[in-house]
């Protein structure tokens, strides 16, 4: 065996010794992680020693993509893995060989022998690609031109393209650009097209991230929280555990929903979208009555059974949707209006003579308001009846002022009664008559007396049912 060869082969222990050095690192750090497959890859390279700005090669990049300049080995001339470390990150190592027929446009016929170790970076991090994947790589080795060997510094770019359903194999294209310190090294441009393959890293059946060994349902997609097992409605109550996986539900009732929040579940609640209560399986009973509101004809007021919901405010055994007087207990043959004696319509009708006022005066003296407190009382136990007020004046005074003199002293009864109690709806009228219905004749002294003090008159009017 020539010198030579002999310093060939120790070279080339020293490159195996090295990419095992590499390929130990590499075991050992990707030992960390747990999910991650491995990337095996194997292709063709090429070697272009001419644009790389090296003294007796052209400049940087000049002639680029010139093939005459390239060394191409048609075999599988490169191979390698790496592994995913996290954050768009691999690490690895590769082997290539090459036969170098020219260095630029000078001939030769050297041997060329290379192991990298290399760090890529993944930019579908950043970009989000679905099958095509641009990365960088950087990276150091030692090459061989020949006899010549060298530490190289490596800085390079490819892409990645998977290819099928689940994205396991890929074609991959990269170019590195390989500079030295050493001035016997041969700076020089490696390009290189071939295949790759995901293995290795723990079976993921169901691909939901979660390793197999780690998985409580392997064969089913499912979240991290849960251990591997899903949450198909998203209500945090995994699905084996979850009596209602379909629809988002609450633990209380073991993932199964309560739309209404009344504390009873949709499944036995018979009004689900309603708030209820559990006497009545999940119906309302609005108003509190025991009656529930899909049976109760007056649902919003407490009621009675007898009624189907409805009140009877006055006890007098008419609902009050069917009572006139529903505060004061009557006679059905009043409609629940109590029976009115013709003691006392004849009463009303003549205290309501009874009211005088002072001159030039319309307010409630202490007489009128003994007066007014009985007709109230009279109207109170008379709910059915409705009432008009008249005000009146004597004949001094121009006849603007006496009406209104006459429509305050109106408006002043009225609002007595109101104040009191009573419904202002039951006043159908308040008017003022001014000097126009004297009670005796002004041509008189006794009569202008009579006259001048005024007075409020009553009518009344028995309401009337709808028919």
């Amino acid at each position: 065996m020539s010198f030579t060869n002999i310093v060939i082969l120790l070279k080339i222990e020293r490159i195996a010794l090295f990419s095992s050095l590499i390929m130990f690192l590499s075991l050992s750090l990707n030992a960390q992680t747990k999910e991650e497959p491995w990337q095996f890859f194997v292709g063709i390279n090429a070697i272009d020693t001419f644009p790389t700005g090296a003294p007796g090669s052209g400049d940087l990049f000049e002639e680029f993509l010139n093939i005459d300049h390239w060394n191409i080995a048609p075999y599988p001339s490169f191979f390698g893995a790496k592994k995913y470390i996290g954050a768009g990150f691999s690490f690895g190592t590769r082997f290539s060989l090459n036969t170098i027929n020219r260095y630029g446009d000078t001939s030769a016929t050297d041997n060329y022998y290379n192991v990298d170790g290399i760090v890529s970076y993944n930019l579908n991090t950043l970009f989000k690609g679905e099958r095509l994947m641009p990365f960088l790589e950087l990276g150091g080795g030692y090459s061989i031109f020949d006899e010549q060997g060298a530490g190289y510094f490596n800085l390079g770019a490819g892409l990645e393209l998977w290819l099928g359903e689940n994205k396991k194999t890929a074609i991959i294209l990269e170019s590195l650009y390989k500079n030295t310190g050493e001035t016997y090294g041969v700076k020089h441009f490696q390009h290189l097209l071939g295949v790759a393959f995901l293995f290795g890293g723990d079976k993921d059946s169901d691909q939901d991230g979660i390793p197999n060994k780690e998985d409580e349902c392997p064969e089913i997609p499912g979240i991290a929280a849960f251990k591997g097992c899903p949450d198909t409605d998203g209500d945090g109550i995994q699905d084996n555990k979850d009596s209602c996986p379909q629809v988002a539900g609450i633990p209380a009732f073991n993932g199964c929903p309560d739309t209404d929040g009344d504390g009873i579940q949709d499944s036995e609640d018979d009004c689900p979208q309603l708030t209820g209560i559990a006497a009545f399986n999940g119906c309302p009973d609005s108003d509190g009555d025991g009656i529930q509101d899909s049976e109760d004809e007056c649902p919003n007021e407490a009621g009675t059974e007898a009624f189907n919901g409805c009140p009877d405010t006055d006890g007098d055994g008419i609902s009050d949707l069917d009572d006139k007087c529903p505060n004061v207990a009557g006679l059905i043959e009043n409609e629940g209006c109590p029976d009115t004696t013709e003691d006392e319509i004849k009463r009303l009708q003549e205290i309501g003579r009874t009211i005088f006022f002072k001159i030039n005066r319309s307010d409630i003296n202490a007489k009128n308001d003994l007066i007014l407190q009985e007709v109230f009382m009279i109207l109170t136990k008379n709910p059915n009846y409705l009432i008009e007020i008249s005000g009146h004046t004597d004949s001094v005074g121009s006849t603007e002022y006496n009406q209104g003199l006459s429509e305050r002293r109106a408006n002043s009864v009225a609002q007595f009664l109101i104040d009191k109690g009573l419904d202002a709806s039951r006043i159908t009228s308040r008017k003022g008559y001014g000097e126009e219905i004297p009670v005796e004749s002004n041509d008189t002294a006794k009569g202008r007396s009579a006259n001048r003090r005024g007075r409020v008159e009553f009518k009344l009017y028995q309401s009337k049912t709808e028919e």
